[in-house]
């Protein structure tokens, strides 16, 4: 079985090469469509805040990463936004770290494409809860007939050591769904969860295609259901036409000539290859904050919205914890992580946050984080990972908790 640290190392290399950079703030002003306030015109401590800033400086300083950006909205309103350092480019290893640049966002692109499953899921055109294999007949045997999307999407399929990639071209994909029907579980689907990297969200991904007239690539559905509604528009599951304003995280040994799926393997893949700036995860986060409505539009259910932030297995941990024993399952939504009694993990949520903090982190680089009760999110990402997983963890929940500390109500 590949593990979540496995599957990390898999895709992270070592830094090397970067020189660290002078902090600075932002390079110019953001575009829209978030509006840009002071942090205590919507309950935010200024000196608080300003301390998430210093503790990413200092981090910079000790050299645990070349580059990183912090940004935080507020009630819908951007209350922070910074960039600091460098960060590895086409052409450039030791290119400015701001704004224009494209970050590789890794498995954050599964709260994307969930979002996308859920907006077909309120057409009427998907069902969590029906198996895959009505939507993909192929996708039988090996004890996967009673696998559901609701599986899929909670990393509970038993299909966690799979791993489909690449599958940027037509027929990569092609390959990685024969390779998907192929398979066999690992255990009963629903028993437990386990991180599945891959798999899940790329075959919740094919489902959702083959219930779309002309079944259109992954990333154009994605634009066509949700970036343009959202107004996201530099999320993206292609290379842009100038590959120099991508983000190459973890940074190459050999600074970059090219740009291309060889390079960066899982770009356009559903589970952890779009690409995008921290204003574009913030917009995403802010849709779920908001019930589902973006800019007075309602791009998703509210109770849909309810239900992706429901913890799914909750009765199933209580169950456990109960008995004196540990829970055979994490506590996924749909898609998302929700916090609830959980210390301090992988994902950043804090430990300052409330219960019903949500969020998707992206190999140790990238996490998007909210509170509902606070109504606050944030993104933070960081141009290589940090020497370690344990530094990562450190690094990560220190400036969520520093953020939430800002909060005053």
């Amino acid at each position: 079985m590949l593990s979540r640290r496995a599957f990390l190392q898999g895709v992270a290399a070592t830094t090397s090469g970067l020189v660290l950079r002078a902090a600075h703030s932002l390079e110019e002003p953001p575009m829209e469509p978030f509006v840009m306030a002071s942090p205590e015109s919507h309950g935010m401590d200024p000196g608080r805040l300003a301390k998430a800033y210093a503790f990413i400086e200092d981090e910079l300083a000790a050299k645990s990463f070349p580059g990183a950006t912090l940004a935080v909205t507020r009630n819908g309103a951007l209350v922070g936004h910074r960039y600091w350092g460098a960060c590895s480019t086409v052409g450039d290893a030791n290119a400015p770290f701001g704004p224009r640049k494209y970050s590789i966002l890794y498995s954050f692109t599964k709260a994307i494409s969930m979002t996308v499953v859920a907006m077909l899921h309120d057409d009427g055109l998907l069902d969590f809860d029906a198996p895959v294999r009505a939507y993909i007949p192929a996708f039988t045997g090996g004890g996967k007939d009673g696998i559901t999307l609701r599986h899929l999407l909670t990393h509970s399929a038993g299909l966690p050591g799979l791993g489909p990639a690449p599958v940027y071209t037509k027929e990569q994909w092609e390959a990685a769904v024969e390779l998907c029907c192929a398979a066999e579980v690992e255990w009963e689907p629903g028993s437990r969860t386990a991180y599945h990297g891959t798999s899940g969200l790329f075959i919740a991904a094919e489902a959702a295609r083959r219930v779309v007239d002309d079944r259109p690539p992954w990333h154009e559905l994605c634009r066509q259901r949700l970036f343009e509604p959202l107004g996201a528009a530099r999320f993206t599951g292609r290379i842009p036409d100038d590959p120099a304003a991508v983000a190459i995280t973890p940074p190459p040994e050999t600074p970059a000539t090219t740009l291309d799926e060889t390079l960066v393997a899982l770009i356009g893949h559903p589970a952890g290859g779009f690409l995008g700036t921290p204003l574009e995860m913030l917009q995403l986060l802010n849709l779920y904050l908001d019930g589902g409505v973006w800019n007075g539009e309602r791009l998703l259910a509210a109770d849909t919205v309810d239900e992706t932030l429901r913890i799914q297995y909750g009765d199933a941990i209580a169950a456990a914890r109960q008995q004196g024993e540990g829970p055979a399952h994490e506590p996924w939504g749909l898609g998302w992580l929700v916090r609830g009694d959980e210390g301090p993990g992988w994902f950043g949520l804090g430990t300052v946050t409330s219960p019903r903090t949500f969020g998707h982190a992206g190999i140790n680089t990238v996490i998007g984080v909210a509170d509902p009760e606070l109504r606050l999110a944030l993104a933070f990402l960081t141009t290589a990972p940090p020497p370690t997983d344990e530094d990562t963890i450190r690094i990560r929940n220190r400036v969520t908790d520093l953020v939430a500390g800002a909060a005053v109500s």
